[in-house]
């Protein structure tokens, strides 16, 4: 879904340009031009230096740059939340300019800090459950309050923010996809009532989100699919990533092949037990909606959820809560 529409030197032409005239200084030039970084479904990231610049942005930086038909709605939204994560001590990427004319490198983006590290996956396999569980705790014991008042000041309601939203993507979904109407009717029939308790969630939390130098965080990366909810939303999502996707994507990696990753997950749950407590009353059901959610996403294209193990144990995984066996068709049919 990346936009292609601009090749790497017009980018790198574009975006000089571009900061020469918001930073009021035509001698600015690059000390380290773009250079993509991996990683991102979405967007093309890059990394890059300017130099003859005035303090604050002589460090190395990053650009995140959303396809078009994103429109400018994700620019806005990961960088409000990352500005005010980092303003509350979180590691979190502080984004200090935002452009929404597409115009200018063909879909809205943002600049940000680039953060140090080496993802959590590369880090010696004994320290990555405790590392995952207290970093997710510390987010969760962040106060929602002034990121929702930011929110909200960009004009994002409830409805963006919270999982009402989500849920009726999946009911849309669901008018249009026979085969999963079973598994909707049991995530609205089960459907808690609401939670006293709401934090900050990352929706995609796991070990390929997170840098880490030596047994410190010093990053987690990527917040669109960031909610106020339930925390046990959160960690729910967390344990089907943990045992599913990444159990997959981590077996070419070597010291991982034999990983048992339900007993990385239960340590996973008792370092984040150990620094927050956690009601679990919904954690399977939120499992079931990650699990649903994946099922659609993987026959609408997502790559990762098209894969037949992965697909088969997030059917295998609805089956063992609810005792529904989804039958998902063959793509394309």
């Amino acid at each position: 879904m990346k936009d292609d529409s601009i090749d790497e030197a017009q980018l790198s032409h574009r975006l000089l340009s571009y900061l020469r005239e918001k930073l009021q200084d035509p001698q600015i030039e690059y000390s380290y031009p773009p250079e993509p970084l991996q990683g991102g479904y979405e967007t093309r990231t890059y990394k890059f230096r300017l130099r003859g610049v005035r303090e604050g942005w002589s460090k190395f930086l990053v650009l995140r740059l959303y396809p078009r038909a994103y429109g400018t709605h994700n620019a806005i939204w990961e960088s409000t939340v990352q500005n005010v994560l980092a303003g509350e001590g979180y590691p979190v990427a502080r984004a200090p300019m935002v452009c929404t004319d597409m115009a200018v490198l063909g879909g809205a983006f943002f600049i940000m800090d680039y953060i140090p590290g080496r993802l959590l996956m590369a880090a010696p396999l004994e320290t990555v459950p405790e590392l995952l569980g207290k970093a997710h705790a510390e987010l969760h014991r962040i106060d929602p309050t002034p990121l929702i008042a930011a929110l909200e000041a960009q004009g994002f309601d409830e409805y963006a923010y919270g999982l009402n939203g989500r849920f009726d993507w999946l009911r849309d979904r669901a008018s249009r996809l026979p085969w999963i109407r079973g598994a909707m009717d049991w995530l609205i029939n089960h459907r808690p009532s609401g939670s006293a308790c709401l934090a900050v969630c990352h929706g995609d939390f796991h070990p390929l989100n997170i840098l880490v130098d030596g047994e410190k965080i010093t990053g987690v990366l990527d917040w669109p699919g960031f909610a106020i909810a339930d925390p046990v939303f959160d960690v729910a999502n967390t344990t089907v990533l943990m045992t599913i996707p990444v159990r997959y994507g981590a077996q070419s990696r070597e010291g991982f092949t034999s990983v048992d990753w339900d007993r990385v997950v239960e340590r996973y749950l008792r370092a984040y037990q150990a620094h927050r407590s956690l009601d679990t009353t919904y954690l399977d059901y939120y499992k079931v909606l990650r699990c649903v959610r994946a099922l659609v996403e993987g026959f609408e294209g997502q790559a990762i959820w098209q894969q037949p193990s992965i697909v088969e144990d997030l059917i295998a995984c609805i089956q063992a809560i609810t005792g529904i066996r989804v039958q998902v068709p063959a793509l394309g049919s």
